[in-house]
């Protein structure tokens, strides 16, 4: 496999206004059966992209394979790209606690809240209310839980990311064939979209208790609005990542990775709902509910004069 190059995109969506095209989404867009076979594709699915924070369902699942039992809440914490709400830092808080571990162990970079409400009541950046401290709370409990260094929990060869790494290849399918460092500091590793939709159908099947926590607290995997929390809501797991990485699984074991180029989500959450839909696997309630909270308006004079059409 090698990274992907413009010629791995396809159009995968145009945003009209008036009947005429104004923006273009490109990209890969992968839906893949509970087996791993690969049931539609768009663009080139085998080609390296970094999943972002669409890998910290299986990051969570590395930790709760090592023994990490956490309540619903905090265990959602661990998977969650959060917004610093005050449930938000309350859980985060209590998953370091819990294991008895000091905050100002925090290795990702201090940062404010991106929930309006909460960044209007902070005046000073930390760790805390970094969008994955949920996720380095996690690692720092299950390095405490089996006595693993806490300072260096963050270096690649430290065994918690030894045994995310080969989890992460595990269920993708794939080796691992480059790792970089996440905006969280974390390793990041580099895998095809068929792979990460391999990988999440995967967690699908195994990590029940994960996904039904996310199923019931829809609006800690990011915020209420958040496109990864409406299809939640619907009955779907699903996980955002940075740089127009997403993906959504049904609780069969189908699953869908889309990565769009321009780095923008705003196309993601219509072309997955497609692929489920052409393929039978979302109902007429699901597909009604998560277009009104996730449809894309364009607006003239405050008046919709177009809107997102789907290509694939």
């Amino acid at each position: 496999m090698s990274a992907t190059v413009p010629s791995d995109l396809v159009p995968l969506a145009v945003l009209e206004r008036d009947g005429l095209a104004e923006s273009f989404h490109h990209g890969i867009a992968v839906l893949v059966s509970p087996d791993g076979s690969v049931l539609e594709e768009h663009g080139n699915g085998k080609a390296l992209i970094y999943p972002r924070s669409s890998l910290k369902p299986l990051q969570a699942l590395t930790l709760y394979r090592l023994g990490l039992r956490l309540p619903s809440e905090q265990a959602v914490l661990t998977m969650a790209s959060h917004h610093s709400t005050q449930d938000h830092i309350t859980q985060v808080e209590a998953i370091l606690s819990g294991a008895g571990v000091s905050q100002s162990f925090l290795g990702c970079p201090p940062a404010l809240p991106w929930n309006p409400a909460m960044k209007a009541k902070v005046s000073t950046p930390a760790s805390l209310y970094h969008n994955c401290s949920g996720k380095h709370a996690g690692f720092l409990a299950t390095s405490a839980l089996m006595g693993w260094d806490l300072e260096s929990y963050l270096s690649p060869t430290h065994p918690l990311q030894l045994q995310i790494h080969a989890l992460i290849e595990e269920l993708s399918g794939e080796k691992v064939s480059k790792t970089a460092i996440d905006g969280c500091g974390a390793p990041l590793h580099a895998i095809s979209s068929t792979g990460l939709a391999r990988g999440i159908s995967k967690f699908i099947l195994e990590a029940k208790e994960l996904v039904a926590a996310a199923l019931r607290h829809p609006s800690l995997i990011g915020d209420v609005s958040t496109p990864d929390a409406a299809f939640l809501r619907a009955g779907f797991y699903s996980k955002l990542g940075a740089e127009g990485v997403f993906t959504v699984g049904a609780g069969s074991g189908h699953a869908v990775s889309i990565k769009i180029a321009d780095g923008s989500l705003r196309a993601a959450p219509a072309i997955a709902l497609a692929l489920l839909a052409k393929h039978g696997l979302a109902s007429a309630d699901q597909i009604e509910r998560i277009s009104s909270e996730t449809k894309v308006e364009v607006l003239g004079g405050g008046v919709s004069v177009g809107g997102l059409k789907v290509l694939i």
